[in-house]
């Protein structure tokens, strides 16, 4: 039983160990060779937050949007809408609903990166995500997203 423990703790610090080993190469890959530059640290630093922001994107019934209003298509159907009640919103909260055409077969995964791209391709990281909900018209996924911070959208 004990020997199982040493062997469990030895994975763990091998484990971390190789990712430890992993952001030193690419460290060294990303300064080594070029000169100093803020903005590779920016990257670095977007890129932890990349990781750390998601840990889970609420699901928002669509019965809970109303005054759903057409805007444009670029990609994407978007729409503006008042959300009825969010946790930690005032109640009829205006939102940006953005529609992933052909989306109705996606995976949670795939969701979640496209929900990833769409917050971080501003880059001002004005964006935040609300959660996903989705059409039951035309059954595609749909990205919420706060209107006061929906940036360049």
């Amino acid at each position: 039983m004990g020997n199982d423990n040493s062997k469990n703790k030895n994975q763990d610090l091998e484990s971390k160990l190789k990712n430890v080993e992993d952001l030193a190469l690419k460290l060294n890959k990303n300064f080594s060779t070029t000169p100093f530059q803020s903005d590779l640290f920016d990257k670095l630093s977007l890129e932890v937050d990349k990781q750390r922001k998601f840990i889970k994107i609420p699901w928002i019934p669509y019965k809970n949007f109303k005054d759903v209003m057409y805007i444009n298509e670029d990609g994407y159907l978007n729409y503006s809408a008042k959300l009825r009640s969010f946790p930690n919103k005032i109640k009829d909260t205006k939102v940006y609903l953005k529609e992933l055409i052909n989306s109705n077969k996606m995976t949670q995964d795939e969701l979640k990166l496209i929900a990833t791209e769409i917050e971080y391709n501003d880059e001002k990281n004005l964006t935040e995500i609300l959660g996903i909900s989705q059409n039951p018209l035309t059954l595609n996924y749909v990205i919420v997203i706060d209107f006061l911070f929906s940036g360049n959208m």
